[in-house]
């Protein structure tokens, strides 16, 4: 952002907001050495969806698709939040009314810091029964070796077969994150746009709630995605450069 007037509006907009409504996406987590899935580059490139990360896909051949998340789960865990994590979290802390809604599946925000947010895609941190539905965290199983079939992860309870614990094509996100997601963009008076294109059903139509109901909207993307024309300030810079600088305007030296 070049404009001196528009910067000075973006920063006292940030400075009395109350109720912050934040919606991040895979650009945050790209930033910290996580490939994305949808990039001409991504994942989806090397791995077929349809067998990757549908519930057909996976029954036809878990050890496969097991072996593929449990190399996800390797760059998660070897992967650090980044300055963006950081000041959303800051961000939570400062701000009285506080909502994050991601669509990453990684432990990122919350080893920033995040403790006001839900993830609408999932999380690849736990596993679930395909069985019983019962999810438990992947840290209760070995995930040092490659899978073969006696290997793949069963459900303690009932002893089905569990899969990753994300939003696979053709499943419905958690219908509680998502409550929570709509009620915090009907309710903001600022919605943050962060590292996300919007493609991915549309955003959910937060971003034309939030405006419905009077916020102001502020992206922050290096491209412009499917939500820029609802912002009022649209940053067209990488996340972890823009929020740092921004917020340090916003609190000073604290």
């Amino acid at each position: 952002m070049t404009d001196k007037a528009q910067q000075n509006q973006l920063i006292e907009l940030l400075k009395n907001a109350r109720n912050v409504f934040i919606f991040t996406g895979a650009g945050v987590s790209k930033e910290s050495g996580l490939p994305t899935f949808r990039d001409l580059d991504g994942e989806w490139t090397k791995y077929d969806p349809m067998t990757f990360a549908t519930l057909d896909g996976f029954l036809s051949n878990p050890v496969m698709v097991w072996n593929m998340y449990r190399e996800r789960l390797m760059q998660i865990s070897a992967a650090q939040p980044n300055p963006a994590h950081i000041v959303i979290a800051q961000m939570e802390h400062y701000y009285p009314e506080f909502l994050l809604t991601t669509q990453n599946v990684d432990n990122l925000h919350e080893r920033a810091g995040n403790k006001k947010m839900v993830k609408i895609h999932g999380d690849a941190c736990r596993i679930r029964c395909v069985d019983c539905e019962e999810t438990y965290p992947v840290s209760d199983y070995d995930f040092s070796e490659e899978f073969d079939e006696p290997k793949l992860p069963k459900c303690p309870d009932c002893g089905g077969l569990c899969r990753p614990d994300i939003v696979w094509f053709g499943e419905y996100v958690p219908q509680e994150a998502f409550a929570a997601s709509i009620n915090a963009a009907m309710t903001c008076d600022l919605m943050m746009i962060v590292g996300t294109s919007g493609e991915v059903s549309g955003g959910y139509g937060f971003a034309e709630r939030a405006l419905s109901h009077g916020a102001k909207i502020v992206e922050i993307n290096p491209s412009e995605g499917a939500l820029t024309h609802y912002a009022h300030f649209w940053i067209p810079q990488q996340a972890g450069v823009a929020l740092p600088q921004i917020w340090k305007l916003v609190v000073g030296d604290a």
